[in-house]
């Protein structure tokens, strides 16, 4: 028995160890990293590739046309490459600036280009390239990749 006064530890001169109690198991860390991750992953991840991303409006048919062969014609020529840079467009060793690309458009439509690469460089910003994708809407390309970084 222990003396009055003594310690509850203390019985008979022995240590008795406290009784431990075993922690839970929390699942709140574990919750906030799937959210995390699941965040990462939804951020990271883009639902359609560029290449499907139409870039002409689809134009109503008329009432008794025939609808129109989307096969390609095959002596087409090779697609045109360019380099948008500031305010040129680079092809080759010309530079076209942007407000001359309608006429350039419509030469590259003459020869029967029907796909045109756009490599966007580091010096383009973002209304460079909206312009060139109006000016080749407008001029009626079915084709346009842009190629980045």
């Amino acid at each position: 028995m222990a003396e009055p006064g003594a310690p509850s530890g203390l019985q008979k001169g022995f240590l008795t160890a406290p009784v431990r109690s075993r922690p839970a198991f929390a699942l709140t860390p574990l919750a906030d990293i799937m959210f995390q991750l699941l965040i990462f992953f939804m951020l990271t991840t883009s639902l359609a590739p560029y290449a499907l991303v139409p870039l002409v409006r689809a134009a109503a048919p008329e009432a008794g046309a025939a609808p129109a062969a989307e096969a390609p014609a095959p002596d087409s020529a090779a697609p045109a490459v360019w380099n948008l840079g500031q305010g040129v467009v680079r092809s080759g060793g010309a530079e076209v600036p942007l407000a001359d690309l309608p006429l350039v458009l419509a030469e590259l439509r003459d020869s029967r280009v029907e796909e045109i690469l756009l490599f966007i460089t580091d010096t383009a910003r973002t209304q460079d390239m909206v312009t060139v994708l109006e000016a080749v809407e407008d001029a009626g390309f079915a084709r346009l990749r842009l190629m980045g970084r």
